[in-house]
């Protein structure tokens, strides 16, 4: 296995924090409380293109686990809560290794890839669905305002979980395929089309 070197630091460091920034445009959606169901959905689609530029620089293991460690710690701290962190780490060593049994040249393994780490948003939504009183306390505390909150959890029943989630796996999805149209050359280039 080959080493990690600086250019592998620096890569995984750039496009993991691309790939939070477009995660986070999309995820800007959900000021309107009623398109928060969405939310998953559009942060696949917008950052789903930049994993697969990405996905063309990876050719190690470890490399989306830094990425995770990037959005964990960054999801964490922005009031996520704390099971973010594990629950994403974790994650990311299962898309790790579903990267590495494609020998990092499969453009539809890389797809598969960020489809299953778009169930990171499972992980940011337990507080949603798993603590609801705590967390309209949190929304209300960090001064979103009663109404927000609680139109916010009226358009997320807890039936709802599930969809979501496999709402931001199809966002990613598409997302990904979208990346692999637009960067056609990239994909050749790196050996991977």
């Amino acid at each position: 296995m080959n080493k990690f070197g600086i250019r592998d630091l620096i890569n995984a460091g750039v496009f993991s924090l691309l790939i939070v920034m477009t995660t986070w445009c999309g995820g800007m959606i959900g000021f309107i409380p009623v398109l928060m169901p969405l939310v998953p959905f559009a942060c696949g689609l917008v950052s789903g293109p930049v994993f697969m530029l990405y996905s063309t620089k990876i050719d190690k293991f470890g490399m989306v686990l830094i990425m995770g460690i990037v959005f964990g710690l960054t999801f964490s701290m922005s009031g996520h809560g704390t099971i973010v962190f594990p629950g994403i780490v974790a994650l990311s060593l299962i898309c790790e290794m579903i990267l590495k049994k494609g020998g990092y040249k499969s453009i539809k393994t890389a797809r598969l890839t960020y489809t299953v780490f778009m169930m990171f948003a499972a992980v940011n939504l337990i507080p949603i669905y798993f603590a609801r009183d705590a967390y309209l306390q949190s929304l209300i505390d960090r001064n979103y305002g009663a109404e927000y909150a609680e139109k916010l959890l009226s358009v997320m029943p807890n039936w709802s979980f599930i969809p979501i989630v496999l709402l931001g796996m199809l966002g990613g999805y598409i997302g990904c395929t979208i990346g692999i149209k637009i960067l056609n050359k990239h994909f050749k280039k790196a050996g991977m089309a």
